[in-house]
């Protein structure tokens, strides 16, 4: 296998389109007698002769045009290599995966039109799902942000928004045997719905679960049932569903991995969605 340093290519790239070794050596700020030395040792790991004599000059071979082009390419993607990492670093370029509810594009279209307005050269993907799954995503280092139901365990959280719940049904009191539509058992919503109502009903005949606020919605409606919604969806459906007031109200958070460096385009997207 053979060893070529960035440096080695640097020489030969210098004197390609014949510029004399003391001319390249100024532009490469070093002496002449260690650019002859570079290319004598690129000659030597390589085992071939690079330049040939010209009068008082010397010329590349044909196998030194052949490394002088590679080492032309080499160069330019190093180049924009690291120059692709900078622009990642300070947050200008790259993907950046975030994890999300549903309600979140209801609460923050405007900052996330911002934020693609503000950087257009990354590429932000949105995964849409409820919040558990939005949080295997992240853990499962799928996603480099979820935006989920608070809290989230076992993740960094910060704040950036709450939602009003209201609840929705027919244009009268509760009755026992009222088919009630909520978000599935276990959720973050559900434990919160189920906290609120807990309080105000003896008893509740859970007809069908989930995750789909519109889902329910329309559930609602079809089965002149009771459901709990926000009011971004709420207010679509009221036309055949009354709203009885606000039942209670849940916690938005961005979450991220544990102890992990979000990096710059992480921070700006989670800056942007607090307001910052």
């Amino acid at each position: 296998m053979i060893d070529l340093a960035l440096q080695q290519l640097r020489y030969i790239d210098a004197v390609a389109d014949g510029t004399s070794f003391g001319d390249a050596a100024d532009e490469l700020r070093i002496s002449q007698s260690a650019l002859s030395q570079g290319l004598a040792r690129l000659e030597e790991a390589l085992g071939a002769g690079l330049f040939e004599p010209d009068g008082r000059k010397r010329r590349l071979t044909a196998e030194g045009r052949l490394v002088a082009d590679y080492a032309r390419r080499t160069l330019a993607e190093t180049t924009g290599l690291t120059e692709g990492l900078a622009d990642r670093k300070a947050g200008r370029a790259g993907t950046l995966t975030v994890a999300m509810i549903d309600a979140a594009l209801s609460l923050f279209p405007d900052a996330i039109h911002r934020f693609r307005t503000e950087h257009p050269q990354v590429r932000l993907r949105l995964n849409v799902d409820d919040s558990t799954r939005c949080l295997d995503l992240l853990g499962g280092f799928e996603a480099d942000l979820a935006v989920v139901i608070g809290p989230a365990r076992n993740f960094q959280t910060q704040f950036v928004g709450n939602e009003a719940l209201f609840l929705y049904g027919p244009d009268r009191r509760p009755r026992h045997d009222d088919p009630w539509l909520l978000y599935p058992a276990g959720s973050q919503t559900r434990a919160i719905v189920d906290l609120a109502l807990a309080g105000r009903h003896d008893r509740i005949e859970v007809a069908a679960e989930s995750a789909n606020p519109n889902v329910l919605a329309d559930m609602a409606t079809l089965m002149d049932g009771w459901v709990v919604l926000p009011d971004s969806v709420g207010a679509h459906a009221g036309r055949t569903l009354t709203k009885h007031g606000r039942l209670a109200s849940r916690d938005i958070v961005i979450a991220s991995r544990t102890g992990s460096t979000s990096g710059a385009l992480a921070e700006h997207f989670v800056s942007t969605l607090s307001g910052g």
